[in-house]
């Protein structure tokens, strides 16, 4: 992780400009499209700071647009039982 150190911390308004909300009505994958994902993976604890860092997505909650948040907690690929872990997606989807 020390390739974070080097980064810039942006500000909100630097993050926000950077967003491609999901049109709406979106179906498919979402990999091969310049739609803007976040999905944040790991210990409640870490899930819960990793998401403090993203605040500033929240200004996109208007009229026009909604934040979409979804928590759930993973499962073990082998077993399918659930894990401690979780698994935290983030986007910005325009209002139909």
């Amino acid at each position: 992780m020390k390739w974070l150190d080097g980064l810039d911390e942006q500000s909100g308004k630097e993050l926000n400009d950077t967003v491609v909300p999901k049109p709406n009505g979106f179906t498919g994958s979402k990999y091969a499209t310049e739609v803007s994902d976040i999905r944040v993976t790991g210990t409640a604890d870490f899930v819960e700071a990793a998401a403090s860092k993203f605040k500033a997505l929240l200004e996109f909650e208007d009229d026009g647009t909604r934040v979409e948040i979804n928590l759930q907690r993973t499962e073990d690929r082998d077993t399918g039982e659930l894990t401690d872990n979780y698994a935290l997606y983030l986007s910005v989807a325009e209002r139909g």
